[in-house]
């Protein structure tokens, strides 16, 4: 196995981990902590990171076995995760092609907007699948989405951290032409 297959599998292994321990700190942790306060969604500021950053290919499959996981920590059927996840891929899909930006403002604003976005297609798409349709709790989805906004600039910083961790081409750094150069003393 090459060295980037490796840093890949490592990546996939280390996100899926910090997935399942995001889930768990939204569904044991918060609740245990603030009771019911809305916790925020650090596995949706996830998925945005994901669909923001990764290749398109690898982020949809691994998103689908991240709406997977989720469904497991949640009474969401499979039908109604992979759905809406599909649809949030395609609104952060949009705005990735339009707006090229690295600022933690933009992720953060594309965090809220995405998590909005999620809410409405959740609620439609539940109204249109399920015999039994979500509410839509409106006071709660607001509070949800504050949540999301103040937590995206820390939760952004650790994933890129990670990210880059695992990146097997190193976009800054001292390539071998500058390094074989640079050890060259000029008389």
């Amino acid at each position: 196995m090459s060295r980037s297959t490796i840093l890949l599998i490592l990546k996939l292994v280390v996100f899926t981990l910090v997935f399942y321990a995001f889930c768990a700190f939204q569904t044991s942790f918060w609740p245990f902590v603030l009771g019911s306060f809305p916790a925020p969604q650090l596995w949706l500021i996830m998925v945005v990171f994901i669909a923001l950053k990764w290749p398109n290919i690898r982020a949809v499959f691994f998103i689908y076995f991240l709406g997977l996981i989720m469904t497991r920590y949640s009474y969401i059927p499979l039908k109604m995760a992979w759905t809406s996840l599909v649809a949030l891929m395609l609104f952060v899909w949009i705005f990735k092609n339009r707006i090229h930006s690295t600022s933690l403002f933009y992720f953060s604003i594309l965090a809220t907007s995405g998590s909005f976005f999620y809410a409405i297609a959740y609620i439609l798409i539940s109204r249109w699948l399920e015999p039994n349709p979500t509410p839509v709790f409106f006071l709660h989805r607001l509070l949800e989405l504050g949540c999301n906004f103040l937590f995206s600039i820390p939760i952004y910083k650790f994933l890129e951290f990670i990210d880059q961790r695992f990146e097997s081409n190193p976009s800054w750094g001292p390539t071998t032409t500058t390094a074989s150069t640079s050890s060259e003393v000029e008389p």
